[in-house]
């Protein structure tokens, strides 16, 4: 992959919302909003794809999950700790992926972004398939394995290899800021 162009890139934080993150997400809360941070001073947009379902959803009963992440209520939220701001970009998705009819890649495009580096959780499930879309949409995909968290740790090392066999894996947070 060549060296992405600092003003063609852009940040995006899957899922790391209220209802969303547990203890398992801990350790990453502070990676990725060091990522944020970062990114700011170099004006590179911050977007958050979250979760925005609706009583009733047909997820919740396939997939036996509890109600969470509900429209407009507290729990669909963005966390404090990652200090959201009205200059971020808010994308709501049905879906696992951020992409699956949303506004994101019409977003992305009228940013003249190019390069993402995708980050929040779970990392087998809508960090992967928001990956896996990115890439078919034509944009260079970082993912700092340490600013990704998985409630399953076995899940979570398989996306990494994953990952890493398409060349989207860097191994720290660091390494991705170094290429901001």
């Amino acid at each position: 992959m060549e060296e992405p162009d600092a003003s063609k890139k852009a940040i995006i934080v899957v899922d790391m919302q209220k209802d969303n993150v547990g203890r398992f997400c801990h350790e990453v809360i502070p990676k990725i909003r060091l990522l944020i941070d970062k990114a700011r001073q170099k004006g590179i947009p911050i977007i958050f794809a979250c979760d925005s379902r609706y009583p009733g959803d047909f997820l919740f009963k396939k997939l036996e999950l509890p109600h969470r992440n509900i429209r407009d209520t507290e729990g669909e939220k963005v966390i404090a700790e990652l200090d959201p701001r009205p200059t971020d970009f808010m994308i709501k998705k049905r879906m696992l992926s951020g992409f699956f009819q949303s506004d994101l890649d019409f977003t992305l495009r009228q940013l003249g972004a190019k390069t993402l580096f995708i980050t929040g959780q779970a990392t087998g499930g809508c960090v992967l398939k928001t990956c896996m879309d990115a890439f078919e949409f034509g944009y260079d995909v970082i993912v700092p394995a340490d600013c990704c968290v998985s409630p399953s740790a076995e899940d979570h090392e398989w996306a990494l290899r994953y990952f890493q066999r398409w060349d989207m894996l860097k191994s720290t947070v660091e390494e991705a800021i170094a290429l901001l």
